[in-house]
């Protein structure tokens, strides 16, 4: 417990998780016998795992100073409970049997702000939806063809969803309309149906790499020998497995006529520090879509910020947590956020077009 007081208290709640979820289920299961009896040793290890997660949220959340961020991942777990047949009552008694866990185990300092986070989430609980909706909006451009070639993925039909989407492109339909709109809200519903337990890992996994094949086809068709000489390097913060939001970005950069350089997922800081000053990039683009990488962030920015010839270096960053939170890049120190790859270019090229113009 020392070594954990120098740590900030979102900090200390990540680096105490597994601990702290133990006592929650301690809780849990004391207050509640018939819990015990109705899921077995089995569900109680699940539950252990999920109050884990619900700490690191937490103490990303608290360091952020973001209840939306930890209201939207109770209301994520919310919907994924109703899923398996598990009411809000149980969601609220561990909210309430975690924040008891803090107070007993935390200094005031930092048992104060988590457990009003945590108190506000369950004020707001009753409110949350106990399902999700379609992340397919049938008003959107092309959202028939998002939901035909998300149908033919998930039917485990590779070339005849790429066949879907290159006979839209020899109509016409430029390459980013086709990631934008059929693409993105595709993937991003395979991953609601993932997460709520509709399709498996593997589904979810054949869905992402499959869209990469395509993209890759598709962008050549959509690159010109106009070049703008500005160069962006776009990164996956470190332990972030999910790329395919981040290769749109770069893809989007390439196809404005910038270089990009795209390094993938899980991204370690020093090769980031490394790759930006090789690179002598104009921009650097960070993507996070889980809530609890933000803190991975946040001492990315810090590292980047720090090295004498990043001075004039611009940061990004994007992902769900951004988007729910749309204050979030100011705390972690970067120069703005963007909702998708067309509002990232958007945002690139005003700041070095103004900077230009200053100069």
């Amino acid at each position: 417990m020392t070594d954990a007081l120098v740590l900030s208290a979102g900090r200390q709640l990540v680096a105490l998780a597994d601990a702290l979820a133990e006592a929650t289920v301690v809780c849990e299961f004391g207050q509640r016998p018939e819990l015990r009896a109705r899921y077995g040793p089995t569900g109680r290890w699940k539950a252990r795992q999920d109050a884990v997660a619900h700490f690191a949220q937490l103490g990303n959340a608290v360091d952020l100073h973001s209840p939306a961020l930890f209201n939207d991942h109770v209301a994520w777990a919310k919907a994924l409970l109703h899923e398996q047949g598990i009411g809000a009552a149980d969601l609220d008694h561990r909210l309430a049997c975690m924040a008891d866990v803090i107070r007993a185990q935390l200094p005031a300092a930092v048992a104060g702000p988590a457990v009003e986070m945590t108190d506000g989430a369950r004020a707001a609980l009753p409110a949350m939806p106990s399902t999700t909706v379609s992340l397919i909006d049938d008003e959107r451009p092309l959202a028939a063809l998002a939901r035909s070639y998300m149908r033919t993925l998930l039917g485990g039909y590779r070339q005849a969803a790429a066949r879907l989407v290159f006979d839209a492109a020899d109509r016409g339909e430029p390459v980013g309309r086709l990631y934008l709109h059929v693409f993105q809200p595709a993937l991003r519903e395979v991953g609601r149906l993932w997460q709520t337990n509709r399709i498996n890992v593997a589904q979810e996994h054949f869905c992402s790499a499959s869209t990469q094949v395509v993209m890759a086809q598709l962008l050549p068709l959509a690159i010109t020998e106009q070049r703008r000489g500005r160069r962006v390097v776009v990164v996956c913060v470190g332990g972030e497995l999910h790329d395919l939001g981040a290769r749109m970005v770069a893809d989007f950069f390439e196809m404005d006529g910038w270089d990009a350089f795209f390094c993938g997922a899980d991204t370690p800081q020093a090769a980031v520090g490394q790759t930006v000053v090789e690179r002598a990039a104009d921009v650097l683009a960070v993507s996070a879509t889980m809530g609890h990488r933000l803190h991975a962030v946040q001492d990315l920015v810090e590292r980047v910020r720090a090295h004498p010839r990043c001075a004039r270096l611009r940061i990004l960053v994007g992902g769900h947590p951004f988007t729910v939170d749309p204050a979030l890049w100011r705390t972690v120190g970067a120069d703005g956020s963007a909702a998708d790859a067309e509002a990232a270019v958007e945002s690139a090229n005003r700041w070095l077009t103004s900077a230009g113009s200053s100069a």
